[in-house]
């Protein structure tokens, strides 16, 4: 059955109708390109958030009012030791064995801080236990309502190892400076003791028996000297004082102060010297060395043997784009001892 109506139509109407429903279309098309176009930024938008977040160096977990989680970041799940994925949608306590996250979150909504920061050792189950920096602040909507909470997590380990390192370099600082005057008070008698056997060595000049008993009060009256500068020198840790001298005249001078370095009767020194050994560098430190060397090849051999010094200069040329040719200069002074060494163990 037709309708009257569309038989008393006119063309001209059925054109508008059918303009009308052609601007329909193109209104749709462009409402649904707009609405495709709204949907792809709004996925930028998120993308670029969730990559921040991600990028962050601090661990971030986004927790309901119900304490499940809707965020938790990579860096988080570094720190904790767990998988970013596998925490999502879950409550804080079935994520976690321990409720300190809880009674954080809990202290934030009742106190009604907008800032928490604690520090505390907690458990991981891939580095064991670490220092962290838990910092909390409320999430708010447009009504300053509390929808949820932000825990900040930061390993703090090595700044932790970092502070307790410089702390103990005080306290040996603080150590060194009481041993300095320790030693200091030591030397003074030391010094008497020095002056009145030189004064009872020449008073004693035709009794040899009893000079010997004081050249041995003179001599450990001088390794207590050498003892204690040796502790002044760790305590005040100084710089070297650079200067010209001859390796082959320190040690030489070692060998021949039975004060400084008693050699036993067992071992047998024997030097190779080198030529033209003259070096740039500090003889107090130099000596200090040279000798902890020999008395440590002396230690090593209690049933004797040879102890062989030796001095070399040599050269090494070194590669430089100023200087081709540039070729180095050194001294190398070896101390060997025929001793059975330190074990493979």
């Amino acid at each position: 059955m037709n309708d009257p109506q569309s038989e008393k139509r006119s063309p001209r109407e059925i054109a508008i109708l059918n303009q009308a429903f052609q601007s329909f279309n193109d209104a749709t098309k462009q409402l649904q390109s707009s609405y495709d176009e709204l949907n792809d930024a709004l996925e930028v938008n998120q993308n670029y958030l969730h990559n921040i977040m991600e990028s962050l160096p601090t661990g971030v977990i986004v927790v309901n009012q119900s304490n499940a989680i809707n965020t938790f970041n990579k860096t988080a799940g570094i720190i904790t030791g767990l998988k970013p994925e596998a925490c999502l949608n879950k409550k804080l306590s079935e994520v976690f064995t321990n409720d300190l996250f809880e009674k954080i979150i809990k202290r934030t909504t009742n106190e009604k801080q907008k800032l928490t920061t604690i520090e505390r050792e907690i458990e991981t189950p891939h580095h064991g236990k670490i220092y962290t920096r838990i910092s909390t602040s409320p999430v708010l909507d447009k009504q300053n309502k509390q929808i949820g909470t932000v825990l900040n997590i930061e390993d703090i380990t090595e700044l932790r190892q970092l502070e307790e390192d410089a702390q103990r370099n005080r306290r040996l600082r603080a150590t060194g400076e009481m041993a300095a005057g320790i030693a200091h008070e030591i030397r003074n008698p030391l010094g008497s003791i020095e002056l009145f056997s030189s004064l009872l060595k020449k008073d004693l000049s035709e009794d040899k028996e009893k000079i010997a008993i004081v050249d041995h009060i003179s001599a450990s009256v001088k390794n207590m000297d050498r003892i204690i500068s040796s502790l002044l020198l760790f305590a005040k840790s100084p710089k070297p004082s650079r200067q010209f001298c001859d390796i082959n005249v320190l040690l030489k001078e070692l060998f021949e102060d039975p004060s400084i370095i008693l050699i036993p009767q067992k071992i047998k020194p024997i030097f190779t010297w080198g030529e033209n050994t003259i070096a740039n560098g500090d003889s107090g430190l130099l000596k200090q060395v040279f000798i902890n060397l020999i008395r440590n090849a002396i230690q090593a051999m209690p049933e004797g043997g040879d102890l062989k010094i030796t001095t070399q200069k040599s050269s090494k040329l070194e590669q430089s784009s100023e200087k081709p040719d540039y070729s180095r200069q050194f001294i190398t002074v070896t101390v060997a001892d025929q001793g059975e060494g330190i074990s493979e163990k």
